[in-house]
């Protein structure tokens, strides 16, 4: 006998039809203006327009489609098309993964009445606390509504991918498929790694400028072949997966042969690519991983510790031997300059080029703002006033512009949350990371014992995090850097929605 619906379940299908026919009707006028305006151009936005409805009917289609083209397509046309008109391929990702807000809204339309009162995940209540802090920051400091708007779209581009993975009700196995998701991606970087070195570091070879050759050696995350290049993304996002592959290895969940041939894969790009900061990547997730196995699988934890160590050698042997200056003739030699050209301060670098160093920016801040207005202090000068013309920002009118020129005040994503946030944003955002590092330990403490794939993945999402924090007292790619933002939030996000779940899962609310 056919199941009566209740008026619940009736009032819920009515809304999705009117939800579906208000979309209908859209594209139908749409459609009826385009075929009037008989404009090619126009014409072929009705028709992305149409096959973005069809996508949006699959939040799994939604899903891959913005993490493949934040991952891979954003930096390849970067690189590869740098023509103007191909530049707005950086907005398709931040616009589709709108779409999954909608499959959030459906999902509350059809749990609403049976959901109980869930309590937020403490990385979303971070991320919240951010955006109220950047808010306060824009409301104080608006002198430039575009250099605000810019900023905060910067900032907060990615934050659709990151709702829908948090709140959206994915079935029990996506965690699992992302991650082997980011695998296959881990391993597309290599051919385009091997383009990059053998064919485009010629090129760059001379062109002087400041252009360091090496660094368009950044895989899909982006690159210009007369500038800049985010081979320090590519270090972090490969780095990342081997840790996930060592902890997969050590729960048992991937056999040791399989371990070793893809870490080598993963890692080859690094050995070329001039990213110095894997060098510090690479042991810290060693020990994320592996700290708790000292005593307990003291035999796993002497093998990992040999291969990691085996790893870390042959990368500094690449970067002393490959180092642009060909100055470098030891490990200790490549230590000691990294380590005087990272914490030199502002008055040891006058004379030898403006900007400031990595340590230096912090220091500068916190000399800046001795006698500052307390507010500026606290929540910072605005959202977008730390950048420059060549940071990526199209305004010049900003305060990096107006009071530091050619100081690259937000030279890392750590200096510019102070100079943008201030102290409130910069802790709500380690207050995210952090949040996130402790939920990824307490998914994989849950599940010891019970699932060896699930253990290993939670224990390398945890060095993972550990990775993206390092990262932001390095480069600035938190601010601004499609990519970047998407692994930051959709790592963060696939945490808190699994903690998530793992509540929904323990009726008492224990289940993390």
């Amino acid at each position: 006998m056919a199941r009566t619906l209740t008026s619940n379940e009736q009032d819920s299908g009515a809304a999705r039809s009117i939800v579906a026919l208000g979309f209908a009707v859209l594209l139908g006028v749409f459609a009826g203006a385009l075929s009037a305006s008989g404009q090619p151009a126009l014409t072929a936005i009705f028709l992305g327009l149409v096959i973005g409805s069809l996508l949006v009917s699959s939040r799994i289609a939604v899903f891959w489609f913005v993490v493949i083209v934040a991952l891979v397509v954003t930096g390849l046309v970067q690189l590869y098309m740098p023509w103007a008109q191909a530049r707005y391929i950086r907005y398709v990702a931040p616009l589709a993964s709108l779409g999954l807000l909608l499959h959030w809204f459906m999902d509350h339309l059809r749990v609403r009445d049976q959901a109980r009162d869930e309590p937020l995940p403490a990385p979303f209540a971070w991320a919240i606390a951010f955006a109220l802090s950047s808010l306060v920051s824009i409301l104080i400091n608006l002198s430039d509504p575009a250099v605000a708007f810019i900023g905060a779209k910067n900032y907060f581009q990615m934050w659709g991918l990151f709702l829908g993975v948090v709140f959206l009700r994915w079935n029990s196995g996506f965690a699992r498929n992302v991650v082997q998701g980011l695998f296959l991606i881990g391993l597309l970087q290599l051919p385009f790694a091997a383009h990059q070195y053998f064919v485009l570091v010629p090129q760059r070879v001379g062109l002087g400028g400041g252009i360091v050759p090496v660094d368009v050696v950044a895989g899909t995350f982006g690159a210009s072949l007369l500038g800049g290049g985010a081979n320090a993304v590519l270090a972090a996002f490969q780095v990342i997966l081997f840790g996930c592959l060592l902890a997969l290895w050590k729960n048992g969940a991937m056999s040791s042969m399989k371990t070793a041939a893809l870490s080598i894969f993963l890692l080859a790009p690094l050995l070329v690519n001039q990213a110095k900061i894997a060098a510090l990547y690479i042991p810290l997730v060693y020990i994320v991983v592996f700290y708790r196995d000292i005593a307990v699988r003291p035999g796993k934890f002497l093998i990992g510790g040999i291969g990691a160590a085996g790893m870390l050698a042959v990368l500094l042997t690449a970067l002393t031997l490959f180092n642009p200056s060909g100055k470098l003739q030891s490990w200790s030699d490549l230590v000691d300059q990294v380590v005087s050209r990272q914490t030199a301060d502002i008055d040891d670098r006058r004379g030898l080029y403006s900007e400031l160093s990595r340590w230096g920016a912090l220091t500068f801040w916190a000399k800046e703002h001795v006698k500052a207005n307390p507010a500026n202090t606290f929540f910072g000068h605005g959202l977008g006033e730390s950048r420059e013309q060549q940071g990526g920002l199209d305004i010049a009118d900003t305060l990096a512009e107006r009071r530091y020129p050619g100081l690259r005040i937000g030279t890392t994503a750590l200096s510019a949350l102070l100079w943008d946030t201030g102290i409130v944003g910069t802790l709500a955002v380690l207050g995210m990371f952090a949040s996130a590092f402790f939920a990824a330990g307490s998914l994989a403490r849950r599940y010891r014992n019970l699932d060896r794939f699930r253990t290993g993945m939670f224990e390398g999402l945890q060095a993972g995090i550990a990775v993206l924090t390092l990262s932001l007292a390095h480069k600035d790619f938190f601010v601004v850097h499609i990519p970047y933002q998407t692994f930051v939030y959709l790592l963060i996000g696939l945490i808190a929605n699994s903690w998530l779940q793992a509540r929904r899962d323990d009726p008492r609310g224990q289940g993390a």
